[in-house]
């Protein structure tokens, strides 16, 4: 509660509950400026965030994006500052933290301390030391008040028994007895007037002469209620400041100066010259500058080439098969020639090795797949001449991997699913299918259902 809306006094009995209630009132005050201090530094703490995640979403997008060169240069540099800035405010938040926050929690812990009441034993010993101080006080004011009334009505009765009188002595027809009890009652009523008279006055003087102790122990408390409310005035003009020199020192921070003169002189680097520069390293690479080879007459040569697999060469159980070539206009050469085989029999590429590699391939090489049609060819053609390793066929070999893989676990299947590869199952809700693998780096399974072996999203089940 404001000051300026309480009512004024101290030394009636019950005034001194302003002061107690500055007390609590002044706890709140801290109360609340902690409150505030923390939304700002959850504010500063958002806006370091945000600008970070800007920073790291554009520097990103630049070096992705954007040539090598004067601009990029240039660009990069504007998000360092994002960077520096956010930096700078996550300080600021730590700041405020561990200079304001936490001092603020440390005064109220040890200044103010819990009780068994909802008020703090402060506020409680203060209360009762007011209460002590006006107990005396209290009981001989109200005997004091309790005189005063019965003075007072004594009075007014002396008053009414002499307007009586002076009626009937006015009123013929009352009798002789009857004006002599009118004047009787108005004897007994001055009587009592002088006899409430006399306790008021010593009451009054009893009162008096207490007034001394009463100020003395009043004034006490008062002054101890005083001493506390300036330490806690003190301590908080001292956290607004602080706060305020957190801010200032933001304000006021030479590594914004320092970045924002650094990027000036970079900027300043991006002149004629530096952007003639780009130019010419562009054209160096992709421009009228770029090395090239010009077509010039070239003599027939016979060609010895390769066949090998596009796998792992450091297999020791793989052979390396070697063919003679004679390139003629008949036959083309191939670009590559895969073709390694195990020991075993069973083919080698590593388009088939793994589950996952496989898949892998399938997404990543499908624009290579007119070459992988043409290796195929002559994969084929060097059979011919050469005598046969296995008798597995690449599609049985792709596929016998399965046969060997044992049921994991059954699954519930939660979504359909239409297969969009050959190697894959179709897959409809509510139905039970056997995984036969743990899902590889893809998201994929193996799985087997109604005996069809084959391939489908590990999301779309439930381990049963």
């Amino acid at each position: 509660m404001a000051a300026d809306v309480l009512a004024p006094g101290f030394w009636e009995i019950g005034a001194y509950k302003n002061n107690v209630r500055r007390m609590k009132d002044g706890i709140d005050e801290l109360d609340d400026f902690t409150k505030m201090i923390r939304e700002r530094a959850d504010i500063e703490a958002k806006y370091g965030k945000t600008m970070q995640q800007f920073a790291e979403k554009w520097k990103a997008h630049v070096d992705r994006a954007v040539q090598s060169g004067s601009i990029k240069k240039a660009w990069l540099g504007v998000l360092e500052e994002a960077e520096a800035i956010s930096v700078q405010h996550n300080r600021v938040r730590e700041r405020l933290m561990e200079e304001v926050v936490k001092t603020l929690a440390l005064y109220r812990k040890e200044n103010y301390h819990p009780s068994a009441f909802r008020a703090p034993k402060e506020i409680r010993e203060a209360e009762e030391g007011f209460e002590r101080a006006q107990r005396k006080w209290k009981k001989l004011y109200e005997k004091l008040e309790s005189s005063k009334k019965a003075y007072y009505s004594a009075c007014r009765q002396e008053k009414s028994a002499l307007v009586n009188l002076t009626n009937g002595q006015a009123d013929s027809s009352l009798s002789q007895d009857g004006t002599q009890k009118l004047r009787d009652r108005l004897e007994k009523c001055r009587e009592d007037v002088q006899k409430s008279r006399t306790i008021y006055e010593k009451n009054i003087a009893e009162i008096t002469q207490y007034r001394a102790p009463y100020i003395e122990d009043m004034t006490f408390e008062f002054e101890k209620c005083q001493a506390m409310e300036m330490k806690r005035s003190r301590f908080l003009v001292e956290m607004v400041r602080a706060a305020q020199q957190v801010l200032v020192d933001l304000a006021k921070n030479n590594k914004f100066a320092q970045l924002h003169g650094s990027l000036e002189e970079q900027l300043r680097t991006c002149d004629e010259n530096a952007l003639t520069s780009d130019l010419q390293s562009w054209s160096a690479v992709n421009g009228k500058d770029a090395n090239t080879e010009w077509p010039a007459f070239e003599e027939y040569t016979e060609q010895i080439r390769t066949i090998a697999t596009r796998g792992n060469h450091n297999s020791s159980n793989a052979v390396i098969l070697t063919k003679q070539v004679t390139k003629t206009d008949d036959i083309p050469g191939p670009a590559t020639v895969p073709a390694t085989y195990s020991d075993n029999g069973k083919s080698s590429d590593s388009d088939t090795n793994t589950f996952d590699s496989r898949k892998n391939a399938i997404h990543k090489d499908k624009t290579h797949s007119g070459q992988q049609n043409q290796d195929k060819q002559w994969e084929n053609r060097v059979a011919l001449d050469s005598p046969p390793l296995s008798t597995t066929t690449p599609d049985s070999a792709k596929y016998g991997d399965f046969e060997e893989l044992h049921t994991k676990s059954m699954a519930t299947v939660l979504y359909d699913y239409s297969p969009l590869e050959n190697d894959e199952i179709p897959l409809q809700k509510g139905e039970t299918i056997e995984v036969l693998s743990d899902a590889d780096s893809l998201g994929w399974c193996t799985g087997r259902k109604n005996g069809e072996v084959g391939l489908f999203p590990a999301s779309y089940v439930q381990v049963m």
